[in-house]
């Protein structure tokens, strides 16, 4: 049998068929649908959830019709960044009022779209009038850098922001969640009625928050959902947002809230009803809700359309108890500026743009880990239970079993050390991790170290090495050619991320050598009498060793090599890329969640190693700004 790494060549991207998951049963399906809620909010930043700030809200410029008015509103999603938007009430009706959110996609005018010819005519101030014309609050609100959002443009942010989670996906996310606020904020809105509905980009945000906040009662995704297209612009895709998964399955997590996919034939939606819809209500079905899932599609390029719009407000009609009319009623849009909260283009004071804006959010975030940080080992629990699941998201891993590892290969060899390779991988995975496992030249004394280093085994045979020592002292020790590194670059060779916005589907090449070590580990530790298990990581692979510790916590002691870090996002960027792991603490947080571990880590700048005060965890948690030498190292882990 050949052993093929699919990693290296099988590459995800948006613009590839995307079969979506299945599931054997309801408690499968809950279970991912947990997991991979939790996993939005974290590639977008938002775990743990930041604290909700008062929300400023301002709301303003009335103008009343006969059935109807329209106002302008402002508010806060986090101190000094706006929402901007229009709120549509009915007029000559009795609270309370069920409520939609109207996110808007990327139709040139925005919020205020009114282009009612041609195959991709679109309305989105009609959808606001209308649906405040049959009884509902209608909230249409600005994507970032459209219309009144003036703070930042509508475009990638640099990449080191995405270190800390911001990226525009976060702050759009972030920003529905407290239009949600906002709504819960009016006295004559009914909470337990809510619905959303937006088209193309607004289906993505109206299926990203279905997915994370349960107070959406329905959801109507326009012209997005697709097994074939994912999205095309950075506000659709934060780097590991769909590690694995689809939109079909993400607009699933809906279930069993009531959810319809709207297509069209002239655009990725085309097969709606063959692929898209089928799949989601064979999700539906594992949890008895298939009635609560439809769609429809219609011959239309990329609109929302009146025929589209009809189809949503019979939707809603119907799982939020309002009836809905025949048809669109007649309706005449106000002209754009009567709608536009600045449309001279100047912001008030004193709200700040660009990168102020970004810089604020990082240091809110910084300030609340600040906070939580705990100072020694009898704060971490508390700590642990704060970062929760948001750590494993951010580095794409999971915890291996020993059980879980199956052995492809095996050969025994004697030059230059008796050894035995082994190549490993996860049951049901394409994996395949290189191995080594050298015996100690003295008798065993029932302790294993896996040791790491960018050049893998190559690295450890030449010379008195730390492996030489180890052997020589008893210790039974494996060495890793992790992803992309040592010999597993050779056979393999190198991954190339091609493709429509590769990063929101693959895990990066850090990601991938973390959970290499960890599957390593839990071979090694499955081993005839190996009873206590350390690692080491020299260079780069330093990180690997204390991202895997912080992981897995059945370590007697861990030696990382941070190899020079000065705590600067260029050194994140170019050595441990891994999106979001500053905005948790990156080598911090990682060196006391290793804890019960002794963890020595070492050869950083003097400035990143007095960054936070960890005096409170010696002596089992050490720094040392110099490299350590392999006799240090023999005595932290003996």
């Amino acid at each position: 049998m050949q052993v093929v790494d699919e990693r290296v060549h099988q590459v995800r991207h948006g613009d590839m068929v995307l079969p979506t998951p299945t599931y054997a049963n309801r408690q499968q399906w809950e279970a991912r649908q947990r997991w991979l809620s939790e996993h939005i909010l974290n590639s977008a930043g938002l775990l743990p959830l930041p604290p909700k700030t008062p929300l400023r809200a301002r709301i303003f410029g009335r103008i009343e019709r006969d059935d109807y008015a329209v106002e302008k509103v402002q508010f806060e999603s986090f101190p000094g960044f706006l929402v901007t938007g229009n709120l549509y009430r009915p007029l000559g009706k009795r609270p309370p009022y069920p409520a939609v959110l109207c996110p808007h996609g990327h139709f040139e005018q925005g919020r205020l779209t009114h282009q009612p010819e041609g195959r991709g005519s679109a309305s989105y101030v009609g959808l606001g009038i209308n649906l405040a014309k049959q009884g509902y609050i209608a909230f249409t609100y600005d994507m970032v850098g459209y219309n009144d959002s003036l703070q930042l443009p509508h475009q990638r942010l640099a990449r080191e922001w995405e270190l800390w989670g911001i990226h525009l996906v976060r702050l759009q996310l972030w920003n529905s969640i407290r239009a949600l606020d906002f709504l819960y904020s009016l006295r004559e809105v009914d909470r337990r009625r809510i619905g959303c509905t937006g088209a193309s980009g607004g289906g993505t945000q109206t299926f990203l928050l279905a997915a994370v906040d349960p107070r959406v009662t329905a959801s109507a995704p326009v012209c997005m959902v697709s097994a074939h297209f994912q999205g095309g612009c950075f506000c659709e895709n934060a780097p590991g947002l769909r590690l694995d998964t689809n939109n079909v399955e993400i607009s699933a997590l809906a279930a069993p809230r009531p959810l319809l996919l709207v297509g069209a034939t002239g655009d990725w939606t085309k097969d709606t009803m063959e692929v898209e819809y089928p799949a989601a209500r064979a999700l539906y079905a594992l949890l008895g809700a298939e009635e609560r899932v439809s769609a429809v599609r219609f011959d239309a390029d990329h609109n929302f359309n009146r025929q589209s719009r009809e189809a949503v407000y019979a939707f809603f009609g119907r799982w939020l108890g309002v009836p809905a009319p025949e048809g669109e009623l007649p309706f005449t849009p106000e002209p754009r500026d009567a709608l536009r909260l600045f449309p001279d283009g100047n912001l008030p004071a004193p709200y700040a743009r660009g990168e102020a804006v970004l810089q604020s959010l990082k240091e809110r975030d910084r300030g609340e880990l600040l906070r939580r940080f705990p100072r020694s080992p009898t704060a971490l629990s508390a700590f642990r239970r704060w970062v929760g699941s948001a750590w494993s998201h951010t580095l794409a891993v999971e915890t291996v079993a020993p059980t879980q590892v199956e052995v492809l290969e095996e050969t025994r060899e004697e030059d230059p050390l008796p050894h035995r390779r082994v190549t490993l991988r996860r049951k049901g995975t394409g994996e395949a991790v290189l191995g080594v496992l050298f015996p100690p030249t003295r008798r065993a004394s029932g302790k294993a170290v896996l040791l790491l280093h960018p050049e893998g085994r190559e690295a450890w045979l030449h010379g008195d090495t730390l492996l030489h020592r180890l052997l020589r002292a008893g210790y039974t020790v494996m060495t890793l050619d992790a992803f992309g590194t040592g010999d597993h670059l050779r056979r393999f060779g190198k991954r190339e991320l091609v493709g429509n916005f590769p990063e929101t589907f693959n895990r990066t090449d850090l990601q991938w050598q973390v959970q290499d070590t960890l599957t390593a580990l839990a071979w090694l530790r499955s081993q005839r009498g190996v009873r206590q298990v350390c690692l080491v990581g020299v260079e780069q692979a330093g990180w690997w060793a204390l991202l895997a510790a912080s992981c897995e916590r059945r370590l007697h002691a861990v030696v990382a090599d941070l190899n020079g870090c000065d705590g600067s996002d260029r050194f994140f960027l170019q050595q441990v890329w891994v999106p979001g792991i500053r905005r948790l603490g990156d080598w911090v947080t990682a060196a006391v969640l290793a804890q019960p571990a002794k963890v020595l880590v070492h050869h950083l700048a003097p400035d990143e190693a007095r960054r936070i005060d960890l005096s409170g965890f010696a002596p089992t948690l050490q720094v040392s700004l110099s490299p350590v030498s392999d006799e240090e190292s023999l005595q932290w882990i003996a």
